[in-house]
């Protein structure tokens, strides 16, 4: 099951900052340091059905390997030909 990772407050992973309502790019922490940081309510995991996940969706450009697609209905509204 694919989840996308929301920053609750502010958060900073070395050197890059995060706000909040921010999306963790997928594989930036490990596993153990996501379910930390989501004990400390600094971090929010949802469903793709919940939230889509904007590295997965413009992976080409984010260099996510794992990809999600627009619907039909938001290719029509939401692309460019």
């Amino acid at each position: 099951m694919m989840t996308t990772l929301v920053v609750i407050r502010h958060l900073q992973i070395g050197d890059r900052v995060f706000s909040h309502g921010s999306e963790l790019p997928p594989d930036l922490l490990p596993q153990e340091a996501v379910d930390l940081h989501i004990d400390r309510k600094e971090l929010a995991e949802f469903d793709v059905c919940e939230r889509r996940s904007i590295y997965r969706l413009l992976h080409r450009f984010s260099g996510c390997s794992e990809t999600e697609r627009l619907s039909n209905e938001e290719t029509q509204q939401l692309a460019l030909f």
